[in-house]
């Protein structure tokens, strides 16, 4: 069975009524792979792609608010440094156009780019159900486990926010420039009273913030010797594993590497948010 609500309100009356029976897809990039290699079998399908509520991006109250639906190329063009690199560093072009910032949520791959640096730009996700409304949670709280999340079985993902101007870096070390997971990957933020946040992907089971690491650098002026400290401190606050693309001592230490990259491209360029760069 496949629906295609026009409108939100009809997408959470098809998720109140079929729950976990339906499976929701909009670019399908994550879910059509699933497919293909046999790790999910759905019958029944809520396509959101024609909410065009869902694709909208507008400012509000000093935040960035973008819908679940915003693809990849439209976040590509967007003023916020690490969330600009980390939407073009997914896939191809083809990919882009489709997958969304939703997806890449409701996804929770400990790989997700796009969750990594949302992560570190202290994100909010609006989750809407029919029976009781809209609410935002810090993404930070809404990735439990791997692949596990605080979505609701009658819930959809609307919307995520962001503050409007932060300073960002980001990169992603991977095995080639195409069609290219993440090995390690490593977002940093920085608001205008020097709140700094650390995210990474890739290392455990969920993407994952450093909030010891981000309280050292939080308040202070970067120096290349507190740089040296929070990159030492972060190997300790990851917890990757070894795979067929990486091992964990090799992901623990581009941990640190990134870490003193991101933040010394911070301490060297002009104190001024990603819109004025």
């Amino acid at each position: 069975m496949f629906h295609q609500p026009m409108t939100f309100e009809h997408a959470l009356d098809l998720r109140s009524e079929l729950g976990t029976d339906a499976t929701v897809i909009n670019g399908g990039t994550d879910v059509v792979v699933a497919m293909n290699h046999g790790a999910i079998k759905p019958t029944t399908f809520i396509d959101v792609s024609r909410i065009k509520a869902l694709r909208g991006i507008e400012k509000q109250n000093g935040h960035l608010i973008m819908g679940a639906g915003v693809t990849f190329a439209d976040l590509g063009k967007m003023h916020f440094r690490a969330l600009r690199e980390a939407s073009l560093s997914v896939g191809g072009p083809a990919i882009r156009n489709m997958g969304t910032i939703g997806g890449n949520i409701a996804t929770a791959s400990p790989a997700g780019d796009g969750c990594v640096a949302l992560l570190a730009m202290n994100a909010e996700v609006q989750l809407s159900s029919k029976a009781r409304g809209d609410r935002w949670m810090p993404l930070v709280d809404y990735f439990i486990d791997y692949r596990k999340t605080a979505l609701a079985d009658d819930e959809l993902i609307k919307a995520v926010r962001v503050h409007n101007n932060p300073r960002s870096r980001w990169y992603k070390i991977g095995k080639r420039g195409a069609v290219n997971i993440s090995l390690v990957c490593c977002a940093i933020s920085q608001n205008e009273n020097n709140k700094t946040e650390l995210a990474f992907g890739c290392v455990g089971p969920i993407p994952k913030v450093a909030p010891k690491a981000s309280a050292l650098l939080t308040g202070e002026t970067l120096t290349p010797e507190l740089i040296d400290d929070v990159a030492n401190l972060v190997t300790h606050e990851v917890a990757p594993i070894d795979d067929q693309r990486g091992t964990a001592t090799y992901r623990r230490a581009m941990c640190s590497t990134l870490t003193k990259r991101l933040l010394t491209q911070l301490m060297e360029d002009a104190p001024k948010g990603d819109a004025d760069a």
